[in-house]
């Protein structure tokens, strides 16, 4: 019986990933599609960029301060670049692009 139910087991889980795996791969499909991804990726690089020079140059600055600041310099980037965003999807990329940055620092200080 308990081989019964490990096989049982080891092929549910298979096929969970299996699903998984092409779910993941629609997903990406249709975002390409859509042409989002690029979008996406564009958005994160304009942010990236904004986030360094206001870490490079307001250093100084406290943390809301240098908030406000990449905000506007990565607004003014994105609209530039006819790129819309949402003040979420804002604070989320330039929380990612700070802890992105953070963690490359770390690495080098190790």
């Amino acid at each position: 019986m308990d081989a019964v139910q490990d096989a049982l087991f080891s092929a549910l889980s298979t096929l969970l990933v299996a699903l998984i795996g092409v779910a993941v791969r629609q997903a990406v499909v249709f975002l390409n599609e859509k042409g989002l991804s690029e979008k996406l990726s564009n958005k994160k690089y304009l942010v990236d960029i904004a986030v360094q020079a206001v870490e490079q140059i307001y250093k100084n600055e406290g943390g809301a301060e240098k908030l406000e600041t990449a905000k506007k310099e990565a607004l003014k980037a994105l609209n530039r670049n006819g790129l819309q965003v949402t003040d979420s999807e804002l604070n989320l990329l330039i929380e990612a692009s700070v802890k992105a940055m953070n963690d490359s620092m770390k690495k080098v200080a190790e």
